[in-house]
């Protein structure tokens, strides 16, 4: 197998010109070639494509180190150096899942190149771009491919605890920094987060910062969140969508905005810090805790959590041998961002109502709560007095169902419901002015009230019929039957008052 790609790469080469696969198109023909070679040894051999692709990347990798050991160790560039991008084509093509080989080819690229700009540059400005800043074309057909193969090779090199050695002209020494902090030459040997920043590519950014991008990119330049604050500053007030979404996400990795002038004393960098960048306070871009308050214990967490496997490689596959649940697992990889619990109930309160609203349902009532939070003097600071006024509203949902009346039978003594809402209302006032406290005013509960005058009279009726019906009946009876009905009356009315002051009691407490 090795045998059948050495004599391909041999007899091709050959006939092609030093500067034969200079354009994209010449690569393109030689890649078709050789995926019709990789799909033949595959089926003559019985072999799964996967593996015939990997002898092909070792093969081009071992023709790339005979011509440069023949010239004294040093690359003879042109096709000679192109092959190793065909070779590069083929792993993302065929899906080598051998990250020993992957790295193998990264590590022979960087040796001559000292850079990754031809995998990054495609990704961050799409395929075209590259052809403006670097003189040369991308292998991928469009930016979304692009995108896919870097996290592809991003994978392959984290697997591995992929560093390579990158001279620092800041500190005038070289360092080992992971293939995601490379340096890109043709961008200022800026890195490509740093790139992405400038580039406002939110979505590459957040990319990158999953991998395991430092968020502040060993590179030698400045902080790229002074960077992005300046950036935002520019227009005034007017704010870039995309700068605002970048800034979000990278603040979701570092556990505070660290204040700039550091060599003067707290209190003036902070006076110095909102006199430039105070209006991103007041609009809320950046938070009061970001700067110089107190961040959440979950957020910190997170950071530290975060920097721990970012300097063993495990970024993001460490993530899920987590013992956690899984959505702090996403909370981590910094796909979700958790809220409040007061938030989270204002949320399935308002999905229920959505629902509710769709099903017919109705709202019963709302109730709100207004706090007012109270004012803190700080020393030295223009945002000395803060009022935070939070209005929470919490829907009490319920379907609607019809109400059941009560019915009466004649014979019956007829209720009464009586609602002195406006009464018990002024009474809970005075009581709460007496004693400053909150104030409840609740629905009074349907009191069945028995009137005197109407049981005297239903009791009459009853006797007279008894009357008329029974002649023959005595004085005497009368006179008892009289008595009984006096006694009746007047434990209904005991009653009646004893209910009535039970209500009351209950209310007012």
């Amino acid at each position: 197998m090795e045998y059948i790609f050495d004599c391909f790469f041999e007899n091709t080469f050959d006939k092609i010109t030093r500067n034969g696969l200079q354009d994209r198109s010449s690569r393109r023909d030689v890649l078709d070639h050789l995926n019709a070679v990789i799909g033949g040894c595959s089926d003559g051999q019985n072999m799964h494509t996967e593996e015939v692709a990997r002898f092909a990347v070792l093969a081009a990798v071992r023709y790339h180190r005979e011509k440069k050991s023949g010239n004294g160790q040093v690359c003879l560039m042109g096709k000679f150096h192109n092959i190793l991008y065909i070779a590069l084509r083929t792993c993302w093509d065929w899906g080598v899942r051998d990250s020993a080989v992957v790295v193998l080819l990264l590590e022979e690229i960087y040796s001559c190149e000292k850079t990754f700009e031809r995998i990054f540059l495609g990704a961050l400005f799409g395929p075209n771009a590259p052809h403006f800043i670097a003189g040369w074309r991308s292998d991928f057909r469009d930016q979304d491919e692009n995108t896919r193969a870097m996290v592809y090779f991003l994978h392959h090199a984290t697997s591995l605890s992929m560093q390579l050695p990158v001279w620092i002209a800041r500190f005038e020494q070289e360092r080992m920094v992971r293939f995601i902090d490379i340096p890109i030459e043709s961008c200022g040997r800026s890195s490509p987060l740093r790139v992405a920043l400038q580039a406002s590519a939110p979505d590459l950014l957040l990319i990158l910062l999953r991998y395991g991008a430092h968020p502040n990119p060993p590179d030698g330049g400045a902080s790229v969140v002074h960077a992005l604050l300046e950036k935002l500053t520019e227009n005034g007030r007017h704010y870039v969508l995309q700068n605002v979404s970048c800034l979000q996400i990278l603040l979701r990795t570092i556990p505070m905005i660290e204040m700039p002038y550091k060599p003067i004393i707290y209190s003036a960098r902070r006076e110095l810090f909102f006199e430039k960048y105070g209006r991103l306070l007041i609009d809320r871009i950046i938070t009061k805790e970001q700067v110089y308050g107190v961040v959440s214990l979950r957020h910190l967490c997170r950071c530290r959590i975060r920097d721990l496997l970012r300097r063993n490689c495990q970024l993001p596959d460490g993530i899920d041998t987590l013992r956690l649940p899984r959505r702090l697992h996403r909370y981590i990889d910094l796909m979700e961002e958790l809220e409040g619990p007061q938030n989270e109930d204002d949320a399935e309160n308002n999905a229920a109502l959505e629902k509710l609203q769709v099903t017919g349902g109705g709202v019963s009532g709302v109730r709100r709560r207004v706090r007012f939070a109270e004012s803190k003097e700080e020393e030295q600071s223009s945002v000395d007095v803060e009022v935070a006024v939070e209005v929470v509203e919490s829907l009490l949902l319920e379907e609607k169902q019809p109400l059941e009346l009560p019915t009466t039978t004649v014979g019956e003594l007829a209720t009464v419901l009586e609602e002195d809402t406006a009464e018990l209302a002024e009474e809970q006032l005075e009581l709460e002015c007496q004693n400053n406290c909150a104030v409840v005013v609740e629905k009074p509960v349907a009191v069945e009230i028995l009137r005197p005058m109407q049981s005297l009279l239903t009791a009459e009726n009853s006797s007279g019929n008894s009357s008329g019906s029974d002649s023959d009946t005595s004085s005497t009876e009368k006179a008892e039957q009289s008595n009984c009905i006096c006694n009746n009356t007047n434990n209904s009315c005991c009653n009646t008052r004893d209910k009535v002051s039970d209500c009351n009691e209950r209310q007012l407490s």
